[in-house]
């Protein structure tokens, strides 16, 4: 049985110095699990690792959006 994603939206209030700190903290998670795949030799991990980097830049685009 494949398993399946669901998605919940829900909205968060940040003020704009909480904006800017969450935003540094995702940057240095990006920069970090860059690393970390570029290290890992298993291609199952490295995958992982890619997918957690895809979905910090998608919370940072829509961070700096904002």
């Amino acid at each position: 049985m494949a398993a399946t994603e669901q998605s919940t939206k829900f909205t968060l209030t940040l003020d704009e110095t909480e904006r800017a700190e969450l935003l540094i903290l995702l940057e240095r998670e990006v920069r970090e699990t860059h690393v970390e795949a570029r290290r890992t030799e298993s291609p199952d991990y490295q995958d992982e690792v890619h997918h957690q980097e895809t979905i910090l830049h998608r919370l940072i685009d829509k961070l700096r959006q904002a």
